[in-house]
């Protein structure tokens, strides 16, 4: 038997931003480890040691990799310029800003994990374990400002796909809403968040005859949801 309601739950605002930045992070080092660019590089890393050896650079301590508004610290990362990949370890943390003026506010993304792999070739992002991620809203006058917080063993980030996968111990929370399930796909081509295993989604929604809001609760081993319509069915 199908459910079928309308949620208020931002994951639609979570997933595409999360999908954005999972398509336009990644890391290039230039050929030539000595080489000094004529023009500004796209990304700038320091850190306070390095060691290359067999074509594979060794940051440790206090690494910090900036690439316009998106930073990466930890406190080691191995970069591989053949094939290109990027491994950062050591309480590992990326953090974009972003200025979005159609929408006279400012959205900040933070993601924490154990470990955190780009591989810039196959276009793939991955974070694990103890995946947090935090989306924060601020309108420029600070009059509203909104969260969502996604927890997660697991996160992988299809760069060419669109698509986006969050698997073990899934929650998803924010002021007035709650979800969760054993895993979370978001495919940006079909604007569909599917929520699967042992799945729960809890909101608040205004009722228009009583005009107050109520509580709206959805149950079910697959819960799909469309960022477009907002429209969710539990199965």
């Amino acid at each position: 038997m199908k459910k079928q309601v309308k949620i208020l739950l931002a994951m639609a605002l979570l997933c595409i931003a999360l999908s954005v930045m999972a398509a336009e992070i990644s890391f290039e080092p230039g050929s030539m480890t000595f080489h000094i660019p004529e023009g500004k590089p796209d990304i700038v890393i320091t850190a306070n040691t390095m060691l290359v050896k067999d074509g594979i650079a060794t940051l440790e301590g206090d690494v910090r990799a900036t690439r316009e508004g998106d930073i990466l610290t930890c406190n080691r990362a191995l970069v591989s310029n053949s094939p290109r990949w990027l491994l950062a370890s050591l309480t590992p943390r990326i953090y974009r800003r972003e200025t979005i003026p159609e929408q006279k506010l400012i959205r900040e993304t933070n993601i924490e994990a154990r470990s955190i792999f780009f591989d810039s070739d196959k276009g793939r992002f991955n974070a694990s374990d103890s995946v947090n991620v935090k989306i924060e809203e601020r309108s420029w006058d600070l009059a509203t400002y909104s969260w969502v917080i996604i927890t997660a063993d697991e996160m992988l980030g299809f760069r060419d796909q669109k698509r986006l996968i969050f698997s073990g111990n899934v929650r998803i929370k924010e002021k007035d809403s709650y979800g969760r399930g054993h895993r979370l796909d978001y495919i940006h081509e079909s604007s569909t968040a599917i929520l699967t295993g042992d799945a729960m989604v809890e909101t608040q929604e205004l009722n228009p005859k009583t005009g107050k809001m109520e509580k709206r609760r959805l149950e079910g081993q697959k819960i799909t949801y469309n960022t477009e319509t907002k429209e969710a069915v539990s199965e």
